[in-house]
């Protein structure tokens, strides 16, 4: 199936040197895979011992979805010597974990499968947890990352945690570090909008994509003059489509000038597929695309987008307060909330009462 896909891509996203190489995780994702493969993991919620509790049960069903997942890839990943076949999983409620909890469970989940990338949130607490990870010889996904603050501290992290990596005889040579930096939440959050209403601007879809592209050169120009071994990678990619009807992807065809990994869904792809077929084919940039000079103008005018542009624009306390990161944060919950429901529904299914025959009254009978 994956080499269907990858032919069907456009060579510049679809080549074996830098093409399809790995797959993520979150609870949301969980909770679709749940439901295509229902019968498999209602099987497995039943040989759990009937009194784990609830949390343990929940925490085992997650587990079994990541090992279910990085089982697919490590064909893949063996056969790349570790370059590629990696599955991002996500700690589950990370985003208000403590560090310690977070360094607990990542290395949890990186003991489930060699193929194990962890996926630590980008607040003040899981960048601290990033470090010691990165020490202990883990390889990493920053998610939750929404500006240029968020990825310095993760740049500074990862070089630390190597540092003391290679104090201790650490091995990572075989780690990989990944920042994603999940551009359309950026431009999609709603207080984006009310601020720049509250200035008395108006932000069109254009406008939006030209401020997350802002964002996403002045990370790559931090990560030229870093020199790190850390890679950016860009979700929530977003297709837009024009007053004619024509479909774009600026987050694919303004990005890539500098290495750039993408995260694509099922609708991004099946969109490359449609433009493949028609002979659009679409193609990351070989240059940096230009921001215009009224357009920035506009955006600096906006907090919201200074925090996310601006090297120390967020302090470390306000990473996790980024209007952007709260609703992160909250889809991942609800996420988490699906898969309790999934276990609910599964072990104590509604009881359907049977309805109750309602008798003719004698008009009723008459008429």
């Amino acid at each position: 199936m994956q080499s269907s896909v990858i032919a069907l891509l456009p060579e510049a996203l679809g080549s074996s040197a830098a093409g399809v190489s790995g797959a993520t995780t979150n609870p949301a994702l969980m909770g679709q895979a749940l439901v295509t493969h229902s019968a498999h993991y209602r099987s497995f919620l039943h040989t759990l011992p009937a009194s784990m509790p609830a949390d343990i049960r929940l925490r085992s069903l997650y587990d079994q979805l990541i090992i279910d997942s990085a089982q697919l890839l490590l064909p893949l990943f063996l056969q790349s010597w570790h370059r590629t076949g990696w599955l991002s999983a996500q700690i589950e409620g990370g985003h208000w974990m403590n560090q310690d909890a977070l360094v607990a469970r990542g290395l949890e989940l990186a003991a489930l499968a060699p193929n194990i990338m962890i996926k630590i949130p980008g607040s003040a607490q899981g960048y601290r947890a990033i470090e010691q990870l990165v020490a202990r010889g883990c390889s990493i996904n920053n998610t939750f990352c929404f500006s240029v603050s968020q990825l310095d501290a993760c740049l500074k992290a990862i070089h630390a945690g190597r540092q003391r990596a290679l104090a201790n005889g650490v091995n990572t040579e075989r780690a990989r570090y990944v920042v994603s930096f999940m551009i359309g939440r950026l431009g999609a959050e709603p207080e984006f909008e009310r601020q720049a209403r509250g200035r008395r601007l108006h932000l069109g879809q254009a406008d939006k994509r030209w401020a997350e592209l802002a964002v996403y050169q002045a990370m790559q120009a931090l990560m030229r003059r870093c020199e790190t071994p850390a890679q950016l990678l860009l979700c929530s990619i977003k297709v837009d489509t024009d007053a004619r009807g024509r479909e774009h992807c600026w987050h694919l065809q303004r990005t890539g000038a500098d290495t750039t990994l993408y995260t694509l869904t099922p609708e991004l792809i099946e969109f490359l597929i449609r433009r493949q077929q028609a002979g659009r084919s679409i193609a990351p940039a070989t240059e940096w695309v230009q921001i215009p000079g009224k357009v920035l103008d506009r955006l600096l005018a906006i907090p919201y987008f200074n925090q996310a542009y601006f090297e120390g624009g967020l302090t470390s306390d306000e990473y996790a307060r980024y209007p952007a990161f709260l609703t992160a944060g909250n889809d991942a919950r609800l996420g988490v909330q699906r898969l309790q429901g999934f276990i609910a529904d599964t072990l104590d299914p509604p009881v359907s009462t049977p309805p109750v025959a309602r008798h003719k009254t004698t008009m009723e009978g008459r008429a």
